[in-house]
């Protein structure tokens, strides 16, 4: 053996010819996902981390408010009584109108910098960027967005802008999701799944709606359909980031509220008009947030300093409106208490205060979230419609007295039903505020609201990446009719195949991972003499790391770590195909004849076959 051999690290070659390369030297196998069962332990493990992310989060949060707040805006916003355990701002000072408009731009700059330069990932308000993924890059979320996202959030409420907490502590969950997917080698079914499960501690934890943070993972991806596959994975996430968050922070639910049922129905009028009301301004509020995206993305500025410039308008409108900043849900506290909100510039109240605060948080939120800063939108949501929601009760007790009016219910039906209807989650908007307020005495009136509310808004939500159903989600390919897949043969819909990504068992594995970029393609079928079909060699789970590229050159051939996968012939079903690619995380398969490989389809090709054997039995049924 010469000197350039005994120089090189044979045991680091020897483990990675024992496991597969990028993998943890056998943790991927012994902790990989065997089933539905290691789907449920593993959504404990997330929700576990989840609940103690939202609580760091939120101390982080409700801390650098009692600071900016109470010392340097001199207002104070009040505080849920759930989150009565953090520390809260106590004695404000004087208001200060300079503070107020230009603290606002100073947090969109910082976050301007964070979000340009850092992390993009961390501007807007998270929740859409979820369901992207969910839908269009199956579940990835790279492991930085959580905490830039955090930080980014911080930075903007604590500085005053309209938002909500949801966004990072969903972004928090739903990172810790699809890290671990990622760590374990897992396909991308499970990770949307782990992905959906955080998002459901996040929200879980950070509203103390252990059902309610589950529901609206599972709906919100969708605007008529639900992901109805997580929705197990997520009530474990959902309850166990519930369980530890209270653990800390203790029990409760997020809003202290009297009890209250409805037995008078006269009052059912008024929730249908209150329905109406959130139908409209729930149609403006969508309008808005998507003008201001789009002007906002054309502005001919530097990004980093477009949230900056959000920021000063919203400062300008806080200086009118100061309830507009932070999330709202400190002024809804307060409504419950039952005290009477009042101008805190003009020193005038009155129904018609709260329609302007709820008009102006459409116009700060759209602004804050639409500018780049980072900010839930589910927050907001809430805030408006509890806005509108006590401008429909306390229309009710001028118009009407002799109903006996109490607002607090009107309040906490328009948070829900406000939601519902941009967000195109029904459930979730009724289960969510239930949650909140630790009972369902008001279920039935937000039904009804709801319903009225989502009804009415088919044609809008608030989440542009939202997708109507699952048969029209990237993510649900494989989940089609497998009647019809094992009914067409491979032969009524191909003549011929690909053969771009098809190597010899010769070539060397460096060699393959320097072309596969040119090729376009993970996997590989792999060839050996007469073109004989040997098996599919797949760079997403075998690769060798940079460090060791140069000394394990041309040293592990691709014959070395082919994966023996089953091949089709032209006679074959596409289900058996599916089943498959399925069963073997493989993103194509070799047709073979007579030993001879004449090609091979690609899991989007079984799909666009099996589309246009749909569309030709509804032509002939018509």
């Amino acid at each position: 053996m010469g000197q350039e051999d005994s120089e090189f690290p044979w045991e680091i070659y020897a483990k990675l010819q024992s496991c597969p390369m990028g993998s943890n030297f056998g943790l991927k196998t012994v902790f990989s996902i065997q089933g539905p069962r290691s789907i449920y332990v593993y959504s404990l493990f997330i929700g576990l981390l989840s609940g103690f992310g939202a609580y760091g989060f939120n101390w982080a949060l409700t801390w650098t408010e009692s600071f900016t707040f109470g010392n340097l805006m001199g207002y104070d916003p009040g505080i849920p009584s759930g989150d009565l355990y953090f520390h809260s701002i106590g004695s404000a000072g004087p208001i200060s109108p300079l503070w107020i408009v230009f603290l606002p731009a100073v947090g969109g700059l910082l976050v301007g910098i964070i979000t340009s330069f850092f992390c993009s990932e961390a501007q807007g308000g998270g929740t859409d960027s979820l369901i992207y993924a969910f839908h269009f890059n199956e579940g990835k979320i790279r492991a930085k967005v959580p905490f830039y996202k955090a930080l980014a959030t911080i930075l903007t409420l604590g500085s005053g802008g309209s938002g909500g907490k949801e966004g990072p502590t969903a972004q928090i969950g739903a990172g810790f999701g699809s890290s671990l997917a990622g760590f374990l080698g897992a396909g991308a079914r499970a990770r949307r799944t782990l992905m959906l499960a955080g998002t459901a501690g996040g929200l879980g934890a950070i509203f103390r709606a252990p059902l309610g943070g589950a529901i609206t993972a599972v709906e919100m991806v969708y605007q008529e359909d639900i992901e109805s596959d997580s929705l197990v994975p997520c009530i474990l996430s959902s309850v166990t980031a519930y369980l530890t968050y209270t653990s800390i922070a203790g029990s409760g639910s997020l809003f202290s509220v009297q009890e209250y049922s409805l037995n008078d129905y006269r009052h059912i009028p008024l929730y249908i008009v209150l329905g109406l009301l959130c139908y409209v301004v729930g149609y403006f509020f969508v309008k808005v947030y998507h003008l201001v995206q789009d002007l906002f993305s054309k502005l001919p500025l530097p990004n980093f300093l477009k949230p900056a410039f959000g920021g000063l308008i919203v400062g300008c409108i806080a200086l009118l409106f100061p309830e507009v900043l932070g999330s709202g849900f400190g002024l809804i506290q307060r409504m419950i208490n039952g005290e009477v909100l009042e101008s805190t510039s003009f020193g005038f109240s009155g129904p018609f205060f709260l329609l302007a605060v709820a008009i102006f948080k459409v116009f700060s939120t759209s602004l804050t979230v639409g500018s780049g800063s980072s900010g839930g939108l589910l927050g907001p949501s809430f805030a408006i419609g509890g806005m509108l929601g006590a401008f429909v009760g306390t229309m009710a007790q001028v118009l009407f007295p002799e109903l006996n009016i109490i607002i607090f219910p009107f309040l906490l039906v328009g948070m829900g039903s406000f939601f519902a209807g941009v967000a195109r989650a029904p459930i979730a908007g009724m289960i969510m505020v239930c949650d909140m307020i630790g009972s369902y005495e008001l279920l039935p009136p937000l039904m009804i609201v709801s319903v009225i509310a989502v009804v009415l808004s088919h044609r809008i939500s608030i989440y542009r990446n939202q997708i109507k159903n699952r048969f029209l989600s990237p993510s649900h390919h494989w989940d089609m009719n497998q009647d019809i897949m094992d009914r067409i043969r491979i032969t009524d819909h191909f003549s011929e195949f690909r053969k771009y990504a098809m190597v010899s068992e010769h070539l060397s594995l460096t060699e393959l991972q320097s072309n596969a970029p040119g090729i376009q393609a993970s996997d590989f079928i792999l060839l050996g003499a007469g073109d004989e079909y040997k098996g599919i060699v797949s760079l997403r789970k075998n690769r060798i790391l940079p460090e060791f590229e140069e000394d394990l050159k041309n040293l592990i051939t691709c014959g070395e770590i082919v994966q023996d996968v089953p091949s089709v012939n032209r006679n074959d079903t596409l289900g058996r195909a599916l089943q498959i690619l399925l069963e073997y995380d493989v993103d194509k398969l070799a047709i073979v004849e007579d030993g001879k490989c004449l090609g091979y389809l690609r899991y989007i090709d079984l799909f666009n076959a099996y589309q246009n054997e749909v569309k030709n039995k509804q032509r002939k049924s018509v």
